[in-house]
């Protein structure tokens, strides 16, 4: 007797995931389902395989088996299933628990499961999201996730050829691995603070809280600049910023996130406080003209 639960990587369209990440999120991804069927289940055995994702996806098939009889191990191994499956989903307050193991389990498998085990796995998933259960594997393989910009969300299925319904999307992930803070500020809207590395675009040259456009690993954002002692120092001429290529910041940002149809979606980018203008002597300046060519020290025989 065996069940399965897949990791589902959604990719950027035409884009390959970096193998060493995927690697070492599979191997992440291993040992937290291992800790949680140890919870449930001390019997259980996994193994981890890879398998063919559709277009702009990547599956990791975990198959779960059990040292005891079929019969005595088939709930088990489902409630484990339902159990990483919650964990992967990008946020539980949209459904009740039963009503998102209706969604993920077939109903000859919805069949095996009673109230109590039901009951177990809304435990389980809560002592997963507080951290008393998996917390350093999911970590790691949130940490491992966030490195690859080709991967835009992540989540569990446990149908063969089906995407996740409501996937937990690269914004969550520095959250989930514990690098930045998620604070709340109403059920409905939070504000995540983090500290970014930003490609400059366009300024806006004047004295005045404006939105300024930036590119970050995830794509080209507009940022509201409130920096006050920044923008002063800009026009001051306390601190330089060349018109040149590539100009980097790196800068405190507050993201104000709302939540609709399931998911956080940022709706506001602040700069709080730019930390740091990076140089970069190879980039040319727009502004400059083309340096002359030095004539040739050979003399003429």
């Amino acid at each position: 007797m065996q069940e399965t639960i897949t990791l589902y990587l959604g990719l950027e369209p035409g884009k390959r995931a970096d193998l060493e990440v995927v690697g070492l999120s599979a191997a992440a991804f291993s040992d937290a389902v291992r800790e949680i069927a140890f919870i449930l289940d001390p019997s259980l055995e996994i193994r981890i395989e890879f398998d063919s994702g559709t277009e702009g996806s990547l599956k990791l098939k975990a198959i779960l088996r059990s040292l005891r009889s079929a019969d005595a191990a088939r709930n088990t191994l489902i409630t484990v299933v339902c159990t990483v499956a919650l964990t992967l989903a990008a946020d539980l307050r949209t459904y009740s628990v039963g009503k998102l193991i209706d969604r993920l389990l077939l109903p000859e498998q919805r069949q095996e499961l009673s109230d109590h085990d039901v009951d177990r796995i809304a435990k389980a998933v809560t002592n997963i999201q507080s951290g008393r259960i998996a917390k350093e594997p999911i970590q790691e393989m949130y940490k491992q996730l966030d490195r690859d910009p080709v991967i835009e969300s992540v989540g569990a299925v446990t149908k063969p050829d089906e995407k996740p319904d409501a996937p937990i999307p690269r914004s969550e992930f520095p959250i989930r691995a514990g690098i930045v803070q998620a604070v709340e500020t109403t059920p409905n809207s939070r504000v995540t603070p983090t500290t970014e590395r930003l490609t400059l675009i366009s300024p806006v040259l004047l004295l005045a809280n404006r939105v300024w456009r930036f590119r970050s690993p995830l794509g080209e954002f507009s940022y509201l600049m409130a920096d006050d002692k920044f923008l002063s120092d800009i026009f001051l001429g306390k601190r330089k910023l060349p018109m040149k290529e590539n100009i980097q910041i790196t800068a405190k940002v507050d993201t104000i996130e709302e939540f609709a149809g399931g998911v956080w979606t940022p709706k506001h980018r602040i700069i709080n406080k730019v930390v740091r203008i990076h140089k970069n002597a190879k980039q040319s300046d727009l502004f400059s003209q083309p340096k002359k060519r030095k004539a040739s020290s050979k003399k003429k025989r």
